[in-house]
């Protein structure tokens, strides 16, 4: 009975709607859920995102040579897609389009002390495989931080002045850098 009585107000409600849009209009939601991504679609690799440095307010930005530098997130070197990779693992591929073509994804840069990170093509190796793991805290809009490791090189972290990033074993001082993850739509 109750479910009749629920079905006959939404029939009548449905008519309500076209009587004030017109006899000829359906009237049809558009589904929220299908056009919002949750936090956790990051990380299927199927969407862009801004990669926020929680501690400065400041994002990732890929150059076309050298380590990934930290900017304001305008530039089109700031956008990236976390690829699940082996085990619980990720590549960051970044997505700035480079004129050789190709993937690239961020990378360990052992040529200098300490470890830097830049960008280098997208093979699963020690130098492009991250851990990343919930902190289990916030950044200043409500995100979840986390923390991005090498297994072979370390946490990423960021330098105390905020101008770069670099891979360190950490000791019992802890790190500085947490990051969090901002949606920019489908990977098109």
């Amino acid at each position: 009975m109750r479910v009749t009585a629920t079905l006959t107000a939404l029939a009548g409600l449905t008519l309500s709607m076209q009587a004030c849009t017109g006899a000829s209009e359906a009237v049809t939601p558009t589904p929220v859920a299908a056009t919002v991504a949750g936090p956790e679609d990051i990380f299927t690799g199927e969407r862009k995102a801004l990669i926020h440095i929680a501690e400065d307010d400041k994002d990732w930005s890929a150059t076309y040579e050298g380590p990934i530098a930290i900017g304001d997130g305008t530039d089109d070197g700031a956008l990236f897609r976390l690829v699940p990779a082996a085990g619980d693992q990720y590549l960051i591929e970044a997505l700035r389009p480079r004129e050789e073509g190709g993937r690239w994804c961020a990378t360990a840069d052992t040529r200098d002390e300490p470890t830097s990170i830049a960008t280098g093509a997208c093979t699963e190796n020690a130098n492009t495989l991250f851990s990343i793991t919930a902190t289990g805290e916030q950044d200043d809009k409500g995100r979840p931080t986390h923390r991005i490791t090498s297994e072979e090189h370390g946490t990423l972290q960021v330098k105390n002045d905020g101008s770069a990033l670099y891979l360190q074993q950490v000791g019992d001082g802890g790190s500085r850098g947490t990051y969090s993850f901002v949606d920019r739509g489908p990977i098109e």
